[in-house]
């Protein structure tokens, strides 16, 4: 019973010691002769020479500048009646993240963070629509279209639409795979089943459609199309067997398909045939990105990069650790040769270079190049950085997880790359820094991003001169964010125990 009302020394921390300002400034800076000395010494450098920054801050420097143009800074040439959809659009990011902030520091709100990941994964699209703006197919749209699939699939081709029957076709063979795989029930499988075999049938006269003509016989479509959606299948099978032990499946299956009735809509029968009764309708007005500019195109070009180049570099780190040959040269190929090269060549080689490789009536825009080549760059550096830290792992704790009888991908996914992630968070975190900050660079292959803005306005007849002032803004501008990343790196990181254990 004494050993019982013993405390716990092992949760007992040693006694914190609260210092005034007053006494922490003597302790710190004037502890010994050397130090004041020291201390006076910095003051009196740093007064000499900030004086005359703080004067010409204060007195001289002209920042009508940035307040005269600040919807220029902010938007660019983002039409002024549609300014509303980019202030939702941020209106909605400070949501999320205000929401975030309370649901992460109240422990009563736990069961709320789960639902909260699903908006994080959800505003993407949203900000894309609110941005680029989209149009919906009317039941009249949908009609027509879709009769151009059963009775007049010659047509399609001639539009430009014939990559949509694959694309629906793929992806409903890939969930119904998925749900085969994942789903023992016998109402799982006839529902993979019957969704594949309505779009199959569907697509049934575009698949005997003449595709190319080798040696005066043409091939029909149906060479392009069953291989889309044997691979389509193969991969929902492959991460439906991954799943198995995933709680509520049923649940999850039952969205899927809810979610996959009216993307396949979209996909088929969202475009236009130049009829006016029965093309899609405009819900927002279409925005090109080519008219971005400003401080939106930089924040959208560093989310951009930076969300998509995070999977492709983990993907890039785990293949060149393949025991496959062709994946492991691949990904070193891919890592090497970007990596051998600077960005601005690989942005220049975006702008200039890729459209040479696709087809003449496929256009992708400017700021879409841009977005592919950062992205690309960014994912060979990062794959290095997440291959240091998968090497990291003891191979003891995969041995372990084999043991109990995980699949590679639950290996890989619960075991591996968790504490690998971990341990390479600063190097993560720099390199995500550095390539908001590289979006400055895009100026050069013709971007108004939010360096290239500026530019413009030292060129107004106003303001001719004022350059120390706009590039102090941006050098402010980038600071802040560029702070605001490594702060919330190192929250995470003493949250995980980095380096502590």
């Amino acid at each position: 019973m004494a050993s019982a009302s013993r405390p716990d020394l092992g949760t007992i921390g040693p006694p914190r010691v609260s210092l005034d300002p007053l006494a922490w400034i003597r302790r710190n800076l004037f502890g010994s002769w050397f130090n004041s000395l020291l201390t006076i010494a910095l003051l009196l450098g740093g007064a000499t020479a900030l004086r005359p920054a703080v004067r010409w801050a204060v007195q001289e420097a002209h920042w009508q500048v940035i307040s005269v143009n600040a919807v220029v800074i902010l938007f660019g040439r983002y039409p002024a009646d549609e300014l509303s959809r980019p202030i939702t659009a941020l209106a909605i990011l400070i949501l999320l993240s205000l929401m975030s902030w309370i649901v992460w520091r109240v422990d009563s709100l736990a069961r709320a963070r789960r639902w909260l990941l699903w908006l994080w994964v959800v505003s993407p699209v949203a900000y894309a629509l609110l941005l680029r703006g989209f149009s919906l197919p009317t039941p009249a749209t949908v009609g027509n279209n879709l009769g151009y699939y059963l009775f007049r699939p010659e047509v399609l081709p001639r539009l430009g639409q014939a990559w949509r029957g694959g694309a629906a076709l793929a992806l409903a063979a890939l969930v119904g795979g998925l749900t085969i795989s994942i789903t023992p029930a016998r109402w799982g499988r006839w529902l993979g089943l019957v969704g594949l075999a309505v779009l199959a049938a569907l697509n049934v006269p575009l698949s005997l459609q003449p595709l190319t003509s080798v040696a005066g016989l043409p091939l029909p479509r149906l060479l392009v199309l069953a291989p889309l959606a044997a691979l389509g299948w193969l991969a929902g099978s492959r991460i439906g067997r991954s799943l198995t032990n995933l709680p509520s499946r049923r649940s999850y299956v039952i969205g899927l398909w809810l979610a996959l009735i009216p993307t396949e809509l979209l996909i088929l029968t969202a475009f236009d045939v130049g009829i006016p009764g029965l093309d899609p309708r405009s819900v927002l007005n279409p925005v090109e990105p080519a008219i971005w500019s400003g401080i939106m195109l930089t924040v959208v070009l560093a989310v951009v990069s930076i969300v998509a180049s995070f999977p492709i570099g983990v993907f890039l780190a785990l293949g060149r650790r393949s025991q496959l040959p062709v994946v492991r040269g691949s990904s070193i190929l891919v890592i090497e040769i970007v990596r051998g090269v600077p960005l601005i060549t690989v942005l220049f080689m975006a702008q200039v270079m890729l459209p040479l490789f696709l087809p003449l009536d496929l256009n992708i825009d400017r700021v879409v190049r841009a977005m592919a080549g950062m992205t690309i760059f960014t994912a060979a550096y990062l794959a290095e950085v997440i291959r240091g830290g998968l090497q990291a792992v003891r191979h003891e704790q995969v041995d372990a997880a084999r043991a109990l009888g995980l699949s590679e991908v639950l290996v890989t996914g619960l075991v591996v790359l968790p504490q690998a992630l971990r341990a390479v968070i600063p190097a993560i975190m720099g390199q995500l820094v550095s390539v908001f900050k590289d979006t400055s660079l895009v100026v050069i292959v013709g971007l108004l991003d939010l360096v290239g803005i500026l530019q413009s306005i030292i060129k107004q007849r106003d303001f001719v001169g004022d350059v120390r002032e706009v590039y102090l803004f941006a050098g402010v501008f980038f600071f802040i964010f560029s702070y605001a990343m490594s702060y919330a790196s190192r929250r995470l990181e003493k949250r995980l125990g980095v380096g502590e254990r």
